[in-house]
């Protein structure tokens, strides 16, 4: 397995943008807009994926192999300008990795605060 394969690459701890273009991805294949869409809606409108940041983005973690290009999902309207992404294996690994990661972070935050 190489290091794109594997998202070695993908820098540790992940870019936040990183992390909710992955968890945006991990119910279905998205096009850009509806990345978007779910980051501002999951993030309550805390993060927004600008176009040039969102793009550059997708690039790096399709290079990294942390996600794929793929054919539009049936139910969707026929829309060649469309390009739709969706996670790989590795893909789905790094987002559980850097979830637990986080999950550790915050555990460790309520512990010092006494919440």
């Amino acid at each position: 397995m190489t290091p794109s394969e594997s998202g070695a690459e993908i820098e540790r701890p992940m870019k936040p943008q990183w992390f909710h273009i992955l968890l945006a991805l991990s119910g279905s294949p998205l096009h850009g807009y509806g990345i978007q869409r779910s980051v501002l809606d999951r993030t309550d409108g805390d993060m927004r994926l600008w176009p040039a940041m969102l793009y550059r983005s997708l690039s790096r973690l399709e290079e990294g192999g942390l996600i794929e290009s793929v054919d539009a999902p049936h139910d969707e309207p026929d829309d060649e300008r469309r390009q739709y992404y969706a996670l790989t294996d590795a893909g789905r690994d790094r987002l559980r990795e850097e979830a637990d990661r986080l999950a550790r972070w915050a555990d460790a935050a309520r512990q010092g605060t006494g919440s």
